[in-house]
């Protein structure tokens, strides 16, 4: 696996012609990463503290086995775009939910680890959202049966982790509010957030066997998330795990769904 340490001229050249794509789409192995000096605690604003989860598969550990992240976003200074879906089930029942086991999905969000390009701070200036169906059955794609239950484009809000992947990128919890779904009956979908940045974004994955924070009642299938992207040669859904990071992590990813469930 190719190491991602400097931008150096010859990788930026090769951004742009698109070559070394696992090097590019795929982030380093690093087992040493540590958070900066005046950084916020790692936890603290962790997105369901503020917001009603119905699902989050977990924090990004620097240190737990084969952390990695996994090119998801719309890139306008190359452009170059990479999508990751990630998969979750919406329970059929379960304890305490007196009946309310629907979802009315209010938002997603996703952790991403950042590279600032333009040295100007981190930004997203809009981000594609979905919620579908089809993208897999019994682990093989069949993308040719998607279904999308909703989409959109929204103004997402960024928000520091406090996490430092590697020990050079800052990861942000990428937000969107406010939209539109059918309410969200049991089974499980895919779900994707891609922000438009003149940054670099990699969405983090979550290796860990009890993760930080994770939240329920939904749950996140393992090694059913999928990467679309032609700009990588990945023309139909490939398996973020084994395949698309080379088999270093990427079993789930951290993302939630904010929402409500109702009768």
């Amino acid at each position: 696996m190719v190491k991602r340490i400097v931008w150096s001229t010859a990788l930026v050249a090769a951004l742009c012609a698109f070559l070394s794509v696992s090097a590019l789409a795929q982030k380093p192995k690093v087992f040493n990463g540590k958070l900066q000096a005046g950084a916020p605690a790692v936890g603290t604003e962790e997105p369901c503290i503020l917001n009603p989860c119905l699902l989050y598969a977990g924090d990004f550990d620097n240190n737990g086995p084969n952390p990695n992240g996994l090119w998801n976003g719309n890139n306008t200074t190359f452009g170059i775009t990479g999508t990751v879906y990630v998969p979750f089930t919406v329970p059929k029942d379960y304890k305490g939910a007196q009946g309310k086991t629907d979802w009315n999905v209010q938002g997603l969000f996703m952790n991403e680890q950042m590279v600032d390009l333009t040295g100007a701070g981190y930004s997203a200036t809009s981000a594609d959202w979905s919620i579908v169906q089809g993208v897999a059955l019994n682990g093989v794609p069949t993308s040719n049966k998607v279904k999308t239950i909703c989409s959109g484009t929204g103004v997402p809000t960024l928000t520091a982790t406090g996490r430092i992947a590697y020990g050079f990128d800052p990861e942000y919890t990428i937000m969107v509010t406010g939209i539109a779904c059918p309410i969200l009956e049991a089974g499980t979908y895919w779900m994707t957030l891609v922000p438009t940045s003149e940054d670099l974004a990699y969405v983090s994955d979550v290796e860990d066997d009890t993760p930080a924070n994770v939240q329920g009642p939904g749950t996140e299938p393992v090694d059913q998330s999928f990467f679309y992207a032609p700009n990588f040669g990945v023309n139909s859904f490939e398996l973020t795990a084994p395949t698309a990071c080379a088999t270093t992590g990427c079993d789930l990813f951290s993302a939630g769904v904010i929402g409500t469930a109702v009768h």
